[in-house]
């Protein structure tokens, strides 16, 4: 099994400075441990506008994408289960097999 992953990325503002990454973890959903199959493509970013970081995650069945919205913290992300993305009716995917 894959599991969605959390890396923290620290980043200067200085473009000469070395990126580093930290693993900070697994991720979970409704108090699971979130699982998309192989390949997960998880980023996290503001999706719906208020403020606060969701995640975004490829799966591999179907190549659907899945969204958990952030509805805990800045601090403290809590994701209470996911919702495909659709374009109108249809469902968003990428390239999967």
């Amino acid at each position: 099994m894959i599991y969605c992953n959390v890396l923290l990325l620290a980043l200067s503002s200085v473009s000469t400075d070395i990126v580093s990454f930290q693993y900070q973890g697994g991720v979970e959903s409704s108090g699971m441990r979130i699982d998309v199959g192989s390949y997960a493509a998880p980023i996290m970013t503001d999706w719906d506008g208020d403020g606060l970081q969701d995640l975004i995650c490829g799966q591999f069945d179907q190549g659907r994408i899945r969204f958990y919205r952030n509805v805990g913290s800045a601090e403290e992300p809590l994701f209470n289960g996911f919702d495909y993305l659709l374009d109108g009716a249809v469902y968003l995917s990428v390239p999967y097999g």
